[in-house]
C-alpha cells in the first residue's frame, strides 16, 4: 500500500499532482510515519549501506506469514535511538528486510537511505501539512550588495568562502552524527570520529554542533578541485563511499552551537565568543594531536582545521582580501560581524563576495534532447521554491547527459547548483530567468531551492 503512494506520487513531475496525493493520503497514519522517519532531519538510522538479505518467504514454513510494515518500523527504532549500533544494527536491519515482503522491504530501504525517490520532500510536504516535518536549521550569508554592506560594523572578520560542501558535527559526548546541510546523514566510516569526540568531549561540557565544510585532499595533503571532492563526498551520503576516500575528507571549520539552541534556530553567543571558544579547542587538539602523531603520515594528519580568516577594519580591506583569495584561485569570502547571533536564516550579519553568482534551484521537468540528443534529456528546467524564477540548463557531459536520461525520475525534485550572470524580468510572463545559465552540480546535501528573493 505504501509504495503504491510513492510510486502514485513519482508518476508525475508537477509539483500540484504530488501535492495533491500527499493531501489524498494526509489522513493515513502509516503514509504519515513513513513520510516522518523518512524526511525528519533529526532522525538518523546509522546505516547508510543496504545489506544483503534474503526474504523469509522463499525458504519459510508453511503457516508463516510476513511481518507487517508498522512491525518494521517500530524495530527501525532500536537504530534511531542507537540501542544497537555497528554490527549488531545491521544484523538488525537484515533481519528487518528479511521478514517482509518485496514491496514493504523496499519502503524501509528508503527509509534508512532518507530519500523516498518520489520526487517529494520536505517542502512539498509542508505545503501540504503545515510545519510537519522539521527544517533542518542553516545560518546563511546574504549577497554583497550596497545596502547588505552597509549592516557589517568594522573590525568585522573577513574568512575564506570555501569551496566544498557544507557540513554539521553533531558531538554528543562519543556519538558522532556528521549531516549535510538539509539534515541527510553523511557516513564517512567513521574516520573522523576520534578528532571530533576529542574536540567535542574534552573542551565543551554540552553537546555541540560544529559548522564547516567538507573537502577531500590528495596523498599529500592538497585540496582537490570541488569537483573531484564533491564527488567523492556525495558517496558518503550515498553510502557508497570506500575506506580509501573516507581517509581522504577533511573539514574546515568555523562556528560552534550547542544542540539545543541549534534545533531551536537562535543562540544568544556572539560570533566572536564563539569563534575565539572554537580556535582555542581547535589549537589546543591539534598541539596535543601533533605530539602524539607522525605528521608527515596522510591518515594520521588532525581531520580538520579553522578556516583562513582575517580580520578587517574598512570596507577596502576586506575588498582587498577578497581580490587577494581570488587571485589565489579561491571562490571568494565571507565578511562577518563579531556581534552576529547565530540563526537559523539569511543573516544581515553575513555578505558574501563572489565574483561568479549561483542559485541553488529545484528539477521540475527536463525537455527532450534534438538532433544527436534524441531518446535522450536536452535540458533540465529548473526553478526557484517559490516558482518565480524558471529556467533551463545544459552545457553537461555525454556521460552526464546519459546519466541523467537514465535516472530522470531520481533527478526530478532534487537541487542543482546554477551559475549565471544576471537574472533576467520577463516583459510577457511572471516569471523571470537567468541570463547564460550554466549547470555547476548536483546538490546530494540540499532540500529545498533558492527563494526568489534570494537571487540576484
Amino acid at each position: 500500500m505504501i509504495l503504491q503512494i510513492l510510486e502514485e506520487i513519482e508518476s508525475d513531475s508537477k509539483r500540484t499532482h504530488k501535492e495533491s496525493v500527499i493531501k489524498k493520503y494526509k489522513e493515513n497514519q502509516l503514509f504519515l510515519r513513513v513520510l516522518t522517519l523518512a524526511l525528519d532531519p533529526y532522525i538518523n538510522f546509522y546505516i547508510r549501506k543496504i545489506p544483503d538479505y534474503t526474504f523469509k518467504f522463499l525458504t519459510a514454513a508453511p503457516g508463516e506469514t510476513y511481518q507487517s510494515l508498522d512491525w518494521a518500523l517500530v524495530e527501525l527504532e532500536k537504530l534511531s535511538s542507537r540501542q544497537l549500533t555497528g554490527h549488531a544494527g545491521i544484523e538488525h536491519l537484515r533481519s528487518i528486510l528479511s521478514a517482509l515482503d518485496r514491496n514493504d522491504a523496499i519502503v524501509i530501504e528508503r527509509i534508512i537511505g532518507k530519500d523516498l525517490r518520489c520526487g517529494a520532500g520536505d517542502g512539498t510536504v509542508n505545503r501540504v501539512i503545515s510545519n510537519f516535518i522539521p527544517t533542518y536549521p542553516c545560518l546563511l550569508a546574504r549577497p554583497y550588495d550596497d545596502k547588505n554592506i552597509k549592516n557589517i560594523t568594522y573590525p568585522a572578520i573577513s574568512q575564506l568562502k570555501a569551496d566544498g560542501l557544507r557540513v554539521n558535527f553533531h558531538i554528543m559526548g562519543e556519538k558522532i552524527s556528521i549531516c549535510g546541510r538539509s539534515g541527510r546523514n553523511i557516513d564517512l566510516l567513521g574516520y573522523m570520529d576520534s578528532d571530533l569526540i576529542e574536540l567535542g568531549a574534552q573542551y565543551f561540557l554540552t553537546p555541540v554542533v560544529i559548522d564547516g565544510e567538507l573537502v577531500v585532499v590528495d596523498e599529500n595533503g592538497k585540496l582537490l578541485s570541488r569537483k573531484i571532492g564533491n564527488g567523492i563526498i556525495n558517496k558518503a551520503i550515498k553510502g557508497t563511499i570506500t575506506p580509501e576516500e573516507a581517509k581522504m575528507v577533511r573539514a574546515q571549520i568555523w562556528d560552534i552551537i550547542p544542540i539545543m539552541e541549534f534545533k531551536k534556530g537562535i543562540s544568544n553567543w556572539s560570533y566572536e565568543a564563539r569563534f575565539r571558544s572554537l580556535s582555542s579547542a581547535v589549537k589546543t587538539v591539534s598541539e596535543n594531536h601533533n605530539r602524539s602523531v607522525n605528521k608527515l603520515a596522510i591518515n594520521s594528519q588532525l581531520k580538520f582545521w579553522m578556516i583562513p580568516s582575517k580580520v578587517v577594519n574598512s570596507l577596502p580591506e576586506a575588498v582587498a582580501h577578497f581580490e587577494e583569495l581570488l587571485a589565489s584561485g579561491e571562490e571568494g569570502t565571507i565578511l562577518k560581524n563579531y556581534c552576529g547571533l547565530w540563526e537559523d536564516t539569511r543573516s544581515k550579519h553575513l555578505v558574501k563576495f563572489k565574483a561568479e553568482k549561483d542559485a541553488d534551484l529545484e528539477v521540475i521537468g527536463y525537455n527532450p534532447g534534438e538532433g544527436k540528443f534524441v531518446g535522450q534529456i536536452g535540458s533540465l528546467i529548473c526553478a526557484s521554491s517559490d516558482r518565480k524564477v524558471e529556467v533551463s540548463i545544459s552545457g553537461f557531459s555525454d556521460a552526464l547527459r546519459l546519466e541523467i536520461t537514465k535516472d530522470i525520475g531520481d533527478w526530478i525534485g532534487s537541487i542543482v547548483t546554477v551559475l549565471y550572470n544576471e537574472r533576467i524580468t520577463s516583459q510577457q510572463r511572471d516569471v523571470d530567468s537567468l541570463f547564460l545559465p550554466r549547470f555547476a552540480e548536483r546538490r546530494s546535501d540540499k532540500s529545498v531551492a533558492n527563494s526568489s528573493k534570494e537571487i540576484k
